[in-house]
């Protein structure tokens, strides 16, 4: 039956605009009318089938044209890439992104197990549900100006991400302080709602200024331990749906924040330890949801505030200071400089602020860029 409804879609499509699809490098496009007149839109392969979940078999590299000609005269600017367009694309590696498009259909990169990196332009304004989702491979996503209507479920169940950006010019959005999130903001500089929104990743650390998750932020994630500041006041359902891997959370706040009852599966009740502050265990195991863990052990809440290298409880010039130093000279920051590794088996330095693995200039540039995203 779905079939014979996206059968009838194209056929349909394909009458209206009064154009057949045509296929150039490799991708198939069609017309379709943008306001009054006729733009170009991308769509499927010819060799897409959902029931045996295949799409441009053999296409590695999509390199989309910003304008086709369908008579060989008049050349129409490629504008969207169209519903499901390279849904099970199952040979995508990369794709090019003109800055011709301005909509992302809905699950137009849904599934994609090969796709490794997506840039979206500047001219990007709109992604529909399950616009880039679900794709085993993504490790890198970037986040143009221009992209400003996002449905709720634009970006999930990516797995390996580990690196979210978004332009600076975005107005909407932001990923500050390198926090490989997507942020709600108004006029670039405060938080809009306070939360973040759509997506994190397994490196994702939450700014100062957030205080809730939203729904679905670490959706299908593939991340093992999360660190929920003391700032964090509520969870809302879905934050951590499909996280299998969570097995740590280490939450920071003496107050129990409020969730809901799907905040989190119900297997990690079984499979995870949380972590609370020193003196509160008693406290979280009376708290619906909270009390549901049945692993709940006590921690030194003051050892770990992610860049407060020298343990003075702030963020500051000194702790880039202390950065230097460690560079120059090796050895620990003379504050507390470790906090729980992810993998287990003990602590790794708090000094990595930038979570890569390395203590360098970046984690220098982090802190100030922290800094001064406070400043503003």
């Amino acid at each position: 039956m779905k079939r014979l409804l996206f059968i009838t879609l194209l056929i349909t499509y394909a009458s209206l605009a009064g154009h057949a699809v045509i296929e150039v490098d490799g991708v198939f496009y069609n017309t379709y009318w943008a306001g009054s007149h006729q733009e170009a839109m991308v769509v499927v392969g010819d060799t897409y089938d959902q029931d045996k979940e295949i799409n441009y078999t053999g296409l590695v590299h999509a390199n989309i044209r910003d304008s086709v000609s369908f008579d060989g005269t008049t050349m129409l600017p490629v504008s969207k890439i169209g519903w499901v367009a390279f849904q099970w694309a199952t040979d995508l590696e990369e794709v090019t992104i003109p800055n011709t498009v301005k909509i992302i259909d809905e699950a137009a990169f849904n599934l994609c197990p090969k796709l490794r990196s997506i840039t979206i332009p500047n001219s990007v304004v709109t992604i529909e549900e399950w616009g880039i989702a679900h794709n085993e491979s993504l490790r890198e996503l970037h986040l143009g100006s221009g992209a400003v209507n996002l449905d709720n479920c634009a970006i999930v169940g990516n797995t390996a991400l580990e690196v979210i950006t978004v332009d600076e010019n975005n107005p909407v959005y932001d990923s500050r302080n390198n926090c490989n999130g997507i942020i709600t903001t108004v006029n670039n500089s405060m938080v809009h709602d306070r939360h973040i929104l759509f997506t994190a990743c397994s490196r994702t650390v939450l700014p100062r200024e957030v205080t809730w998750i939203a729904r679905g932020a670490y959706q299908h994630q593939g991340i093992t331990m999360v660190i929920l500041p003391a700032q964090i006041t509520n969870l809302e359902y879905t934050c951590f749906e499909g996280c299998e891997y969570l097995t740590e959370i280490y939450n920071f706040s003496h107050d129990p924040q409020g969730c809901m009852s799907t905040t989190f599966e119900d297997y990690h009740y079984e499979n995870c330890t949380l972590y609370v502050p020193r003196g509160t265990k008693e406290i979280y195991e009376q708290v619906p949801v909270w009390g549901s863990f049945r692993h709940i052990e006590e921690f030194d809440a003051t050892t770990i505030i992610p860049g407060d290298v020298n343990g003075d409880g702030e963020i500051t010039v000194a702790d880039a200071n202390n950065t230097i130093h460690i560079i120059i000279n090796g050895g620990s920051s003379g504050g507390h400089s470790r906090v729980p590794n992810p993998d287990g088996g003990g602590w790794i330095n708090i000094n990595d602020v930038n979570g890569d693995g390395e203590v360098n200039i970046a984690d220098i540039n982090a802190i100030i860029d922290y800094i001064l995203g406070n400043a503003h």
